[in-house]
């Protein structure tokens, strides 16, 4: 798949962040939400998808019209050692967990208040240990 593709998708990635932030912003907000946890969760939520969704749509839009910049991303992204700790750290089951997860949370928060927390929980005990993943194949791809 060519670069340019990639981006464009990510540019459509980007506005389907920012809808599912929008939607969880106006979950929040239109009083099918208890107050307490489960409000500042979906705004919370909202907000970050939102931001991460303009992030997306700027980063792309501005490789997509500076074609040197474009070409430095394309090589950094395609270096084989940048691939090698990419396959290592990330795989399509974290990710899938890490959806699912989110998905599950968000449920819980507007249905049923009182599984908010432990789902909270869980997810951020997802993340620590992807994140310790990461720490040790960077610690061990440095040391070799």
């Amino acid at each position: 798949m060519k670069f340019e593709k990639k981006l464009k998708i990510q540019l459509t990635c980007g506005f389907l962040w920012i809808c599912l932030g929008i939607l969880a912003c106006v979950a929040a907000f239109s009083g099918k939400v208890s107050s307490g946890y489960p409000l500042t969760y979906c705004a919370g939520t909202g907000g970050g998808l939102i931001a991460i969704g303009f992030i997306h749509i700027i980063k792309s839009i501005r490789l997509l019209k500076n074609e040197s910049l474009r070409k430095k991303e394309e090589i950094r992204i395609y270096d084989e050692r940048n691939i090698f700790i990419q396959k290592q750290i990330y795989s399509l089951h974290s990710l899938f967990s890490l959806v699912l997860l989110y998905v599950a949370t968000l449920w819980a928060a507007l249905w049923k208040p009182e599984l908010l927390i432990p789902f909270l929980l869980l997810m951020l005990a997802d993340v620590a240990l992807l994140f310790l993943a990461a720490i040790y194949c960077n610690i061990r791809n440095s040391c070799e």
